[in-house]
């Protein structure tokens, strides 16, 4: 048995490059309300790609899971994953009209052109491809669904502390660049956000320990891998500002 998860694991990996992913200066500045319009619907708009490809990683990894007959379905690991991932289905489904809608009220979108897809979000859609085929794990799935959620929720939550605030401001005057003090940071610091990454936490440490992971395996090093690239990923997704 190992001594310590692997998620734990993982987040000791490296914290510089941890610290990097989700301490970045666009959360900094989006904690003041003040972004500039560009770098915003930059993000927004990629974003809303990442969403969008979520929606088929999520299918991939579904596709991995063998559903039990057993009468004691509800309680096994496998029914456990199959009911997060829907409920992910059914919550990037909100957050996809959550996007659409303050693109349109905030922004005044209303393009039919498709939007640009940046090379790192490109990245980002490959990886999941990767993590979702027939050549990955559903462990080495899970633990990249895991490492980008922990990821974003920490660093919404950076920047939910850096706005000197334990509770951003949801009223005040509208503005484009208070769209992240108003909307999104509540909505990625909320606790029923954390209570999903936490569930995911321990729906990866489960696999672990049911299929035998031990650490220095295969398995365990190509989810290192997997973490890694996460957060090369997240640090990359930010824009400048």
């Amino acid at each position: 048995m190992n001594s310590t998860t692997l998620t734990t694991h993982l987040l000791n990996l490296d914290p510089a490059a941890y610290k990097s992913a989700t301490e970045h200066p666009f959360l900094t500045v989006a904690a003041t309300g003040a972004l500039p319009t560009t770098p915003l619907l930059q993000w927004l708009l990629q974003d809303r790609h990442y969403a969008l490809t979520y929606i088929s990683f999520i299918g991939a990894l579904l596709s991995k899971i063998t559903i039990p007959t057993t009468s004691n379905r509800l309680d096994t690991l496998s029914w456990k994953i199959v009911d997060t991932l829907i409920f992910s289905l059914t919550n990037i489904k909100a957050e996809l009209a959550l996007f659409d809608k303050v693109l349109k009220e905030e922004f005044g979108w209303n393009s039919t052109v498709e939007v640009e897809v940046l090379p790192i979000t490109r990245a980002y859609q490959d990886m999941f491809a990767r993590a979702g085929s027939a050549k990955s794990s559903l462990l080495e799935g899970m633990t990249v669904l895991w490492a980008t959620e922990r990821c974003y929720f920490d660093a919404w939550g950076f920047a939910k502390r850096s706005s000197g605030n334990d509770k951003p401001s949801t009223t005040g005057t509208k503005g484009e660049g208070d769209v992240m003090t108003r909307i999104f940071i509540p909505n990625w610091t909320s606790d029923e956000f954390e209570e999903f990454v936490d569930t995911l936490e321990g729906l990866v440490n489960g696999i672990v320990e049911e299929e035998g992971v031990g650490l220095g395996s295969e398995a365990w090093r190509r989810c290192e891998g997997a973490w890694k690239q996460v957060l090369w990923l997240e640090e990359g997704f930010w824009p400048d500002v």
